[in-house]
């Protein structure tokens, strides 16, 4: 098992304890000066507490089976508002919230880019109400994709 994949599975234990919901984990650097990001969250956000407490338990844990080699950084933090979407049950999660998708190949007339709400999402891929009417994107056609915060 690689260590992104003890990470995950340490991680996954921390926040199923708690409750919570774990959005993604980043492993970036190079061995010795790795990085490692922990993203958690809950229906109704989570607070400082929760993120130092989550902190403290993965550290523990990764203290105690060593997947990083050498020394690293661990944060932990929410997603945020605008927040990258990479997995269907992220967009499941965000059905209702306005999206910026960028895909592989152009679905709509101005290219590569669409903006929208999320309409409906399942395994196959996503639903946008755009500008242009409903496009479907399927996930193998999404380079990246987040959401984006309305001030009102």
């Amino acid at each position: 098992m690689g260590a992104l994949e003890e990470v995950s599975t340490l991680a996954a234990a921390v926040v199923e304890r708690r409750s919570l919901r774990l959005w993604d984990i980043q492993v970036s650097g190079r061995p010795g000066q790795s990085v490692v990001r922990v993203f958690v969250e809950a229906d109704g956000g989570v607070d400082l507490d929760t993120v130092a407490e989550v902190a403290q338990e993965l550290s523990r844990g990764l203290d105690l089976h060593d997947p990083i080699p050498g020394h690293y950084t661990l944060e932990v933090s929410s997603p945020g508002l605008e927040r990258n979407l990479s997995r269907p049950e992220h967009f499941q999660l965000s059905k209702g919230r306005k999206v910026v998708v960028k895909t592989v190949s152009a679905l709509v007339p101005e290219g590569h880019r669409v903006e929208g709400t999320i309409q409906a999402a399942n395994g196959d891929g996503v639903c946008i109400e755009s500008g242009h009417g409903a496009v479907e994107v399927p996930y193998d056609e999404i380079k990246s994709a987040r959401t984006v915060f309305e001030w009102s």
